[in-house]
């Protein structure tokens, strides 16, 4: 991209986050404003009063006017402070409430994204880009709307004391905005390279050390430590060396201004000197001119490093809209419901295919009536998942229909298509807060009965009553606090208070007890006949609470028939469950033993 393309992209950039953000808070923009000006005028009656200081007071030698030339001096200077302190507070306060914004904009926003999204990227650095970007973007508003805006109304205030002063000399002082121009320009061009990088650096380091603290276990097992120091050490060097080289640039133009300052004084002090002995000007106008020019070499100082600075934050935020901007394909933007319709699931000639590559299903039909329950096996990579992720409307098939209760998952409204379904997995995902709480995402509304009810059908009642707060036991972070089992079982309560017509178990059982197992899958089956239920399992357990097995190969179903008939068929099939089967009479010969020790 060119630089007058980067250009044009940064006007656009700065010109939505500020039509976003200063409509919504006009008012409070307003008393900035006038806050805004205060100060302006304020700055330029102080570089004024100096005049007043060396003439009167100094040159006339008037005891009188010293008198009220320091009430005027303390007054200015008092209400310059005032004006100063409500204008940061006000910056303040519109910085955080535009970086919330736009943080929970963002955030809103990649909620609603389809699945395909979060597969680009690790978790930590998303979530890291919703940080950075929504503080970036309020940087960018009130360093141009409040912060740059008053270095710019008191810069023209001062010039205005500079050219009542002495007309020629402020006129040499435009030498210097050439100059400043060509260096802003120049160091913005650099930095806006160096920024893209930058983004993309922080989030790796908070993707590494992130992945290192969730999988720690994995890491301590396999003795990882030093190779994962390794890398979070070699994010962090990355990160640091384009930290500093951004940096080293903005730091270019404080230096540079200094000395472009000191030669223009250096010229306004000979002037001065020879237009006060030669053509009769007062100590105290030159004096009032060269404060105006120090007062107002300091915004302009300002209003140059933010130029710069905002590049970096310019970069971030286009980063953000990006985001926000990518498609989603998964709408349900239909309006029919599943109220009064059976809990019957159809797949119609359905085939898909992962952004081009080999398709994951291909022409796969069946059909299940209400209440009926089917084992899906199959080896690795046979299509399992990406069937019941298709139930769950996550992807849209390229080819064929799924339905539930003869609808089209495609005309569903959202409300219909997230309640039709509900998910047990095996790694069951849980929030912070309480065991109690984590149900209740099932259904916000259930009454205490209801809880109670699933948490019985769950198994889940003999593990909280030996927990001293029961139901509002703290989960910790992904129910860190829990077992494996203890996991599972919330999660199979949580799928059933929501009364979704398909429940889908997901290896859902695998960190359970035999024993356990096969209590929990009774008392779900009986006590939800009209509900259909998917079992993605190999475990011989399993079998004996489904109505058909459905063997899935190469992304096809090969067989859906019962147990017995499909190991007496296919030998895929008897290959799968011959080793479970093997694993089964291994650990009952265990127990067996220990009973008999």
């Amino acid at each position: 991209m060119n630089d007058k393309t980067s250009d044009i992209d940064s006007f656009q950039i700065a010109k939505r986050l500020i039509l976003e953000s200063i409509p919504p808070r006009w008012k409070l923009y307003v008393f900035s404003i006038f806050l805004m000006t205060g100060v302006a005028t304020f700055t330029a009656a102080l570089a004024w009063s100096t005049k007043l200081i060396v003439n009167e007071v100094f040159v006339e030698g008037s005891l009188m006017r010293a008198w009220s030339v320091a009430a005027l001096v303390v007054g200015v200077s008092a209400a310059l402070s005032i004006c100063e302190y409500g204008n940061a507070v006000v910056g303040k306060v519109m910085n955080r409430q535009i970086s919330s914004s736009y943080q929970r904009k963002l955030f809103n926003s990649l909620i609603d994204k389809d699945l395909t999204f979060f597969s680009r990227g690790h978790p930590a650095a998303t979530m890291q880009q919703v940080f950075i970007s929504g503080k970036m973007a309020a940087s960018v508003v009130v360093r141009l709307c409040n912060n740059m805006l008053t270095d710019m109304l008191t810069l023209v205030a001062l010039i205005g004391v500079m050219v009542v002063q002495d007309p020629f000399m402020s006129l040499t002082a435009l030498v210097l905005f050439p100059l400043i121009f060509y260096l802003i320009t120049a160091l913005s061009g650099r930095i806006k390279g160096i920024a893209k990088a930058e983004a993309s650096l922080l989030g790796k380091v908070h993707s590494v050390g992130v992945e290192t603290f969730q999988g720690m276990k994995t890491v301590k097992s396999y003795q990882l430590e030093e190779r994962t120091k390794s890398r979070f050490s070699d994010a962090v060097q990355a990160l640091e060396d384009r930290i500093l080289s951004i940096a080293r640039i903005t730091a270019a133009t404080m230096p540079f201004m200094q000395l472009l300052g000191g030669l223009v004084l250096g010229l306004y002090v000979i002037y001065a000197s020879w237009q006060t002995v030669s053509n009769g000007k007062t100590p105290g106008e030159f004096t009032a001119f060269i404060s105006a020019f120090l007062l107002a070499y300091q915004p302009a100082e300002r209003v140059s490093k933010t130029m710069v600075d905002i590049t970096n934050a310019i970069v971030l935020s286009n980063n953000m809209f990006t985001m926000m901007e990518v498609p989603v394909r998964l709408k349900a933007t239909g309006d029919t419901t599943l109220e009064g319709r059976p809990a019957s699931l159809q797949f119609d000639d359905v085939s898909f295919s992962y952004e081009g590559r080999v398709p994951a299903l291909n022409n796969v039909s069946f059909a299940l009536d209400v209440g009926e329950n089917i084992a899906i096996v199959g080896r690795s990579g046979a299509g399992k998942t990406t069937l019941i992720d298709l139930v769950q409307r996550f992807y849209d098939p390229v080819k064929g229909a799924v339905r539930i209760g003869d609808v089209d998952l495609r005309e569903l409204s959202h409300d219909a298509l997230r309640n039709s379904t509900a998910l047990i997995s095996q790694e069951v995902f849980l929030f912070e807060g309480t065991i109690r709480e984590n149900i209740l995402h099932g259904r916000v509304d259930a009454s205490e009965e209801e809880v109670l009810e699933v948490v019985r059908e769950a198994k889940l009642a003999e593990v909280v009553a030996g927990m001293p707060q029961g139901l509002d036991t703290q989960v910790g972070a992904n129910g860190g606090a829990l077992s494996g089992g203890q996991k599972q079982r919330v999660g199979i309560a949580r799928a059933l208070l929501k009364q979704s017509k398909i429940v889908i178990f997901d290896e859902a059982t695998s960190a359970l007890d035999g024993e356990s197992e096969r209590e929990i899958l009774s008392r779900v089956i009986k006590s939800n006949p009209d509900k259909t239920m998917l079992f993605v399992s190999h475990r011989p357990a399993i079998l004996q609470w489904v109505d058909k097995v459905m063997l899935m190969e190469g992304g096809q179903i090969i067989a859906m028939d019962s147990h017995e008939n499909l190991m007496a068929g296919y030998p895929i099939y008897r290959s799968l469950f011959n080793l479970e089967a093997e694993e089964v009479e291994s650990e009952e010969a265990g127990h067996a033993e220990g009973t008999v020790g």
